[in-house]
Order: structure tokens, then sequence, then C-alpha cells
């Protein structure tokens, strides 16, 4: 599973992911018997788990906040996803979050 290095997100707007997975040599063809949890930290080390729901088909699913991001620290945090399946445990590359203020009210 591959990201982007670091994405701009706005304080106060809403959390929400679309992730597709690509199965790798040697990884699960697909996620759907897989345990999927993911979870932010901001530059205050608050940590914020995330809501998983996975699709039918096993190759996507979507990752998101479910409380309101107003309070999340400014400045860089770390984002990553964790998939264990069958006794195997995968985790994503981390992404870095640069979170922002908003600018108009």
């Amino acid at each position: 599973m591959s990201c982007a290095t670091t994405s701009t997100f706005k304080r106060g707007t809403t959390f929400s992911a679309s992730v597709t997975y690509t199965p790798a040599a040697g990884g699960p063809a697909d996620l759907t018997a897989a345990t999927i949890t993911s979870s932010i930290v901001d530059s205050s080390r608050s940590q914020y788990d995330l809501v998983i729901t996975k699709a039918v088909d096993g190759l996507s699913f979507t990752a998101a906040f479910a409380g309101s991001t107003s309070s999340w620290g400014l400045g860089l945090a770390k984002w990553d996803i964790k998939i264990v399946n069958g006794g195997s445990t995968f985790y994503s590359e981390t992404l870095r979050l640069d979170i922002i203020e908003q600018v108009t009210a």
C-alpha cells in the first residue's frame, strides 16, 4: 500500500479518506477477512482513532474520523493504516498531514 508523503488538511473540516488496496506479492488477495485499524496523531501527540468501513469487494475502504477536527493540533500530524490478516500484520507508509487553520468563518 503506498500513498503520498505529505498532504494538507484544514482543521475543522470533515476527515475522510478513500483507500484502494492493491494486493502485493505475498499479501492477502483482498481485505475481506482482515482487521483494519488506523489513527492520526497530531502535533500535540493527541491520538484520533478512525472508523474503517470496508467495501464488499474487499479491495477498498474508507477511513473517517467520527468527531470534530476543530481541536486538532496545527502542524504536522502522522497517520498510518494497520492491516492484520491470518496472523500477519501489514502497515502502510506513514503519511504526514500538515494540519492548517481555516481562514474563512
